[in-house]
């Protein structure tokens, strides 16, 4: 399944929630704000659920193929 991750910077507070929940996929820059540093870095199932542990909901997951929106 390919993914698309799109995080919006101006809604990321920089909990780390993310990065702590798929740390191949997600780290937070030299502004604690989510960045993607590998789309694939983990499997579809751990990178939904490390965007619906977010607080602020700043993670939209988009499965490509399907051009479904996962979450949110």
């Amino acid at each position: 399944m390919a993914l698309r991750i799109v995080v919006d910077r101006l809604r990321c507070i920089g909990a780390g929630n993310c990065v702590d929940t798929a740390p191949e996929v997600f780290q937070l820059d030299e502004k604690d704000i989510a960045i993607i540093i590998n789309p694939a870095g983990a499997l579809p199932d751990t990178i939904v659920t490390a965007a619906e542990s977010c607080p602020v909901d700043a993670i939209r997951i988009i499965d490509v193929q399907a051009r479904q929106q996962l979450y949110p």
